[in-house]
């Protein structure tokens, strides 16, 4: 069967006029520029049915949930045949949205076995509003869900308020780079380059106090101009408590960054 050459956008928001979609519609915009074919689908308008779990495990040998679920054989069909997969979701409480985590489940209970999406090229969106907190925890599940079906994933792009014009502009060039991998799949030769792969990809690997102070430097990237420089200093103070162990003091100037960065940004 030709491979087909789609670039699919799933938006995973109940909200499909928000930042999500913002965040998708632009990465499908950089691979209409590079000459891809693009398809956009609103989960809200598909909504999967919680996997059952159910035994004897025979969807994996039918690759196909043994309970009706049309929006699930929708989507699936959709992922399975397009040429690559922009993915979006927006942060709950540190973790992805429910549209989302119904789909990858049942997704890994039938396909993860078979690994028919093996090197499909993919990358992942994800937008924490307000505080920003939880991005990256949102973000895992999906490079999760990419890394079980042997995706060969591009870098995540991590969004909040602070970074929204960056990260719609990453967007669009990640989106023009998964349109020239539509031609030929990769897939990974082994278990040991795939666990590398991953691996090395940004911000999967932060820790909570590395996630506050990828916050810490994005306001102070923003609203650099209405901070005082002491406030500023404080990124290199918690640079130096953090090289002498002193983990408390660090995080405690990050936070005091963050916090001044927060007000200096909603006052431009």
């Amino acid at each position: 069967m030709q491979q087909s050459k789609i670039v699919l956008g799933i938006v995973g928001s109940p909200n499909p006029e928000g930042r999500t979609n913002q965040l998708v519609l632009s990465a499908l915009k950089g691979a209409t520029e590079a000459g891809a074919t693009t398809e956009l689908i609103q989960l809200s308008e598909y909504v999967v049915a919680a996997c059952k779990d159910c035994l004897p495990w025979v969807c994996a040998d039918n690759l196909k949930c043994t309970y009706e679920d049309e929006a699930f054989e929708f989507l699936s069909q959709k992922i399975l045949n397009c040429g690559a997969l922009v993915l979006g979701t927006p942060v709950y409480w540190w973790d992805t949205s429910g549209l989302v985590k119904y789909l990858i489940l049942k997704m890994f209970r039938v396909y993860a076995r078979s690994a028919p999406l093996q090197g499909l090229p993919a990358f992942g969106l994800a937008i924490a509003g307000g505080t920003g907190n939880g991005l990256i925890s949102g973000l895992r599940p999906v490079y999760h869900f990419f890394h079980m079906l042997q995706m060969r994933a591009l870098e995540p792009v991590p969004a909040t308020r602070f970074n929204f014009n960056q990260a719609l502009t990453r967007a669009v060039e990640l989106g023009g780079q998964i349109a020239g991998m539509t031609k030929n799949r990769d897939p990974f030769k082994g278990l040991e380059e795939r666990l590398i792969w991953y691996d090395n990809l940004p911000y999967l690997r932060l820790s909570l106090a590395g996630e506050r102070r990828l916050f810490a430097d994005l306001v102070a990237m923003e609203a650099a101009d209405k901070m005082g420089t002491d406030v500023l200093s404080g990124l290199g103070r918690s640079d130096a408590f953090k090289a002498a162990g002193r983990g408390v003091d660090s995080l405690l100037e990050v936070t005091q960054v963050y916090e001044a960065g927060v007000k200096a940004f909603e006052r431009k």
